[in-house]
């Protein structure tokens, strides 16, 4: 079946309806948490040493579709790994309710504590994912960090992760190049402290704990945040600038320019390949004849996904990550990371000076 055939895809979104689970079947189902957890089918077991070894901390930050978030959370649920949810505090009182009651199902997910209302282009974008990466501090075990938004899907399997993270070695992956157009963003803000050259990359990263630590604990990292908030857009440039100074003597960091970019695959209106779902503000929501595109990609997550379109692609992408994990859940199941050793952050990573 070519599913990038129209006439197919007609056929199928049309037999095939969505039935949109509500607020009420999600409270009502976890008033039982052992119910809940084996209705929805949430892997409880670590299933391999490799990945019970490996812990990962996950950052998502989520404002609408209760249900894609819970899918979401599913596909990469594991009871090694850990998760903080922030919820946009513009974002409905029954919506955080229903969430909450499907976290309190966890002991290793919860919500921040506190919560911000979310507007582009401010550090009110950047503020949650610093509440968050706080509060998985506290957890010990785990060995990188990433962040999420509840409209994206992971391509890889827990154990692909891991697997891919293992190879990582430490090194972050933080997107981060100079352009002399970003200038306007900072000039506002005077000079960077301790020497540091901003960056601009994206908010999206997939980081060490040591990196984490730095963020958290170190003093330069505070001061140029200070820094960050008297610029635009200061989401893209934390992280980027922090990760590519390696005058900081960050673990892991790197000054050159990371591309391909695995840690998230975007279909920008500028981008090569040929979005058949929607553009929304230039970039692709991912539809029913995006799949053979998406089965092929080497990155980590896709973004982006709206449960209320075409929700057919979510199924599919779902139940693919679902076969894989079932398929590739032996102690001895192979995957090649061949391409992932060769990034040039892996390659050239700096150890801490």
């Amino acid at each position: 079946m070519n599913v990038t055939d129209t006439r197919i895809v007609n056929i199928l979104t049309k037999d095939f309806a969505h039935h949109f689970l509500s607020y009420e079947y999600y409270r009502n189902l976890t008033g039982n948490c052992s119910v809940f957890v084996s209705h929805r089918q949430y892997i409880t077991n670590h299933l391999t040493v490799e990945e019970k070894l490996f812990p990962i901390a996950y950052s998502i930050l989520v404002y609408r579709d209760l249900e894609q978030v819970e899918r979401l959370l599913r596909a990469i649920y594991r009871p090694q790994n850990f998760y903080c949810i922030h919820v946009d505090l513009k974002t409905e009182p029954s919506f955080r309710d229903t969430l909450s009651s499907i976290t309190k199902c966890f002991d290793n997910v919860f919500i921040t504590n506190t919560s911000v209302a979310v507007r582009w282009g401010t550090f009110s974008v950047l503020e949650p994912e610093l509440m968050c990466m706080k509060e998985l501090w506290k957890y010990t075990s785990w060995k990188y960090f990433i962040n999420l938004t509840g409209q994206e899907f992971p391509l890889r399997t827990n154990a692909e992760l891991v697997k891919i993270l293992k190879v990582y070695n430490g090194a972050n992956e933080v997107g981060g190049y100079l352009d002399k157009k970003n200038y306007d963003r900072w000039k506002k803000a005077g000079e960077a402290p301790a020497g540091i050259r901003p960056m601009k990359g994206p908010v999206h990263i997939t980081v060490s704990r040591d990196f984490v630590d730095f963020v958290l604990h170190n003093k330069t990292a505070k001061q140029f945040l200070e820094w960050c908030k008297k610029t635009r857009m200061p989401d893209e440039t934390f992280f980027s600038s922090l990760n590519h100074n390696t005058n900081l003597g960050i673990k892991g960091s790197y000054n050159g320019t990371v591309r391909p970019f695995m840690t998230r695959f975007k279909n920008w209106k500028w981008q090569p390949w040929h979005c058949y779902g929607k553009f929304v503000r230039t970039i692709c929501i991912f539809g029913v004849r995006d799949l053979p595109l998406l089965g092929q990609r080497p990155e980590l997550f896709a973004n982006k996904f709206h449960l209320d379109f075409e929700p057919l692609a979510l199924d599919c992408l779902e139940e693919m990550i679902y076969n894989k994990t079932r398929d590739g859940s032996g102690q001895n199941s192979f995957f090649d990371t061949s391409l992932y050793e060769k990034l040039s952050f892996v390659q050239n990573l700096m150890n801490r000076i």
